[in-house]
């Protein structure tokens, strides 16, 4: 009896560990851009899953550009995906990337 009531315990917590999995893996998932340049604004930002050459650039729909010394949040949904790159592009068209951010902690990309 003892042991059937362990075993019964033990599914117990296995099943609402499943059940519980989903819902922290889907947590909203987000990044910052801090433009740190004096001089120009980032006028585009682009996303893609870090290691995943197939997964193309996703231009993410900036509402205004980022000015010099300021910086923007940027929201990319839920889901279990956590490493993104990341690529800005200035008003001069200069572009950087970032490779590696971890959207489930909400990092910032220092674009300078």
């Amino acid at each position: 009896m003892i042991q059937a009531i362990k075993a019964g315990t033990a599914v117990a917590v296995l099943i609402a560990g499943i059940v519980a999995a989903p819902a922290i893996a889907d947590t909203g998932r987000n990044f910052t851009v801090f433009n740190g340049n004096a001089d120009v604004s980032v006028q585009r930002v682009w996303t893609a899953r870090s290691g995943e050459s197939k997964d193309p650039w996703h231009e993410v729909d900036m509402k205004y550009a980022i000015k010099p010394k300021s910086s923007s949040n940027f929201t990319l949904g839920t889901g279990d995906v956590c490493l993104y790159d990341i690529k800005i592009q200035f008003s001069d068209e200069v572009t950087q990337q970032f490779d590696n951010i971890n959207v489930c902690k909400g990092q910032t990309v220092n674009a300078t």
